[in-house]
């Protein structure tokens, strides 16, 4: 039988073999996608194929009787060394390096990350040794970038869940998913939505991503539930999107499903529900009361002025006293609606009298205004000193004084002028109003307006006088510590 050509596979390991066998042993070896590189017992190089060349960039003469460390960076050579001998021990078909990263160097320096797998060839009393050699680099890069992804995945709080097209089963979950549902990565590898979200249906689902592989919608997004591996359930806003295929490629990548925990927003909502319902309340109520301090108070108070103001040109007793009973009751109806709309503003206005915050002047002169009606002519109003600048708890009651005294004024003074003073000097204010009308009663009576006029400054450590001016009609005057 004639001998094979020396430069084939089957003459170099030294096997006498039919030239058509060799020829295709030769064959298959070149066209191998991987280096192939045979040593012997020694580690000297005995073969290389064409992918060896063209990945180590060496010629096939250069590597030809070399030790197969010359395809090693040298630091890692002594360990490589160690892990051939090992492998001597034990010849059989494995991966070199389990758990290790193996590195190639080429004919310039350059190195490269590999994977190596041996496997011994028995020939007479010869034992050589078959490395394939597969270049990783590209596959390292694509495990790295896919490594980042799932990092940045794994910081993300929502839950992640990527399922497969057909079985719906997740392929991926992030640590979001994980936390949110309380299943480990393996648990959840065998379930599916259906399975987490007890309110969608295996129909509804099924619907959803017909459409979603249609490209009917770009994407569902619902508000649903996710049940935790402990049996309690969570709100959450669930998206559910069907990524196209890559470029250049007709493959259908998997689903991919986002859950984002939406009870802390829900109860916002609620809370911001409740509070534009307590708004809409405020303002209704508000606009009652209003309408009550714009409008009811001034026409009953403007009628017990009128009626006060017609009282000195009753001749029959029994009316006037009948007058003046209506008077007051009108006075206490006031008082009782200027205690509604301090409920109804919820406190807002001390009696209806001045809004906290708002300065004395502008409550004085919203007072004076109330009056002219009543008076049938506008009073004068001076003011003296810092008087904006008393305390928030005395401000509305300097209004309320004010108030009555002129409620008094056209009620018993019959008078064609008045002056009111208010003023804020030497740690008092002192709220005057003076009027050229018949001048106070030697005895004045103590009807309800003067009651409180009394009652209110001596409850502030201040007091309340009527004097007969000499000039003819009276002064009222309401004395009060500014502090």
């Amino acid at each position: 039988m004639p001998e094979p050509p020396q430069g084939t596979v089957a003459a170099k390991l030294g096997r006498p073999e039919p030239r058509r066998d060799a020829a295709l042993i030769d064959a298959v070896v070149e066209a191998a996608p991987d280096a192939i590189v045979v040593t012997d017992e020694t580690g000297r190089i005995v073969f290389v194929n064409r992918q060896t060349e063209l990945l180590f960039g060496y010629e096939r003469g250069e590597l030809t009787g070399q030790a197969v460390e010359i395809l090693v960076p040298d630091d890692l050579r002594d360990p490589h060394r160690t892990e051939r001998a090992r492998y001597e021990r034990e010849p059989v078909p494995r991966p070199m390096g389990i758990g290790m990263v193996l590195v190639g160097k080429r004919s310039d320096g350059a190195t490269f990350p590999v994977e190596i797998s041996l496997s011994p060839l028995g020939l007479g009393d010869e034992t050589f040794v078959i490395a394939a050699v597969r270049d990783i680099s590209e596959r390292m890069v694509a495990e790295a970038a896919a490594e980042e992804v799932r990092y940045v995945l794994d910081q993300v709080q929502d839950a992640v869940f990527i399922f497969d097209r057909s079985s719906w089963q997740f392929t991926y979950v992030n640590r979001g998913a994980v936390q949110e549902t309380g299943y480990t990565p393996e648990e959840l590898a065998g379930m599916t939505l259906v399975g987490l979200a007890p309110d969608l249906t295996r129909e509804e689902l099924a619907n959803m991503l017909v459409a979603l592989e249609l490209r009917e919608v770009s994407a569902w997004t619902l508000t649903t539930t996710l049940r935790h591996k402990s049996g309690s359930d969570a709100a959450v806003e669930l998206v559910i999107q069907a990524p196209p295929p890559r470029p250049h490629t007709s493959d259908l990548p998997p689903f991919v499903a986002i859950a984002r925990d939406v009870r802390e927003r829900m109860e916002v909502e609620e809370r911001l529900r409740a509070a534009t319902l307590e708004l809409a309340t405020a303002q209704d109520r508000e606009r009652i009361a209003q309408d009550l301090h714009d409008t009811v108070i001034q026409r009953i108070f403007a009628a017990g002025m009128a009626i006060q103001g017609s009282m000195g040109s009753v001749r029959d007793p029994r009316v006037a006293e009948r007058l003046a009973a209506v008077v007051d009751d009108l006075d206490t109806t006031i008082r009782e609606l200027r205690s509604a709309i301090f409920d109804l503003e919820g406190g807002r206005y001390w009696l209806g009298a001045v809004p906290p915050g708002e300065g004395v002047r502008s409550g004085v002169l919203s007072v004076v205004a109330e009056s002219e009606r009543a008076l049938g002519f506008a009073p004068r109003v001076d003011f003296v000193g810092p008087v904006d600048d008393t305390g928030d708890g005395i401000r509305p009651h300097i209004v309320a004084a004010v108030r009555e005294m002129l409620s008094n004024v056209a009620r018993h003074a019959r008078a064609s002028a008045v002056t009111v003073e208010v003023g804020a000097f030497d740690g008092e204010v002192v709220a005057r109003v003076l009027d050229d009308g018949v001048g106070p009663p030697p005895v004045p009576p103590i009807g309800n307006g003067l009651r409180n006029l009394t009652a209110r400054a001596e409850s502030l450590g201040g007091s309340f006088e009527m004097l007969r001016r000499p000039s003819g009609g009276t002064e009222a005057r309401w004395t009060i510590p500014a502090g």
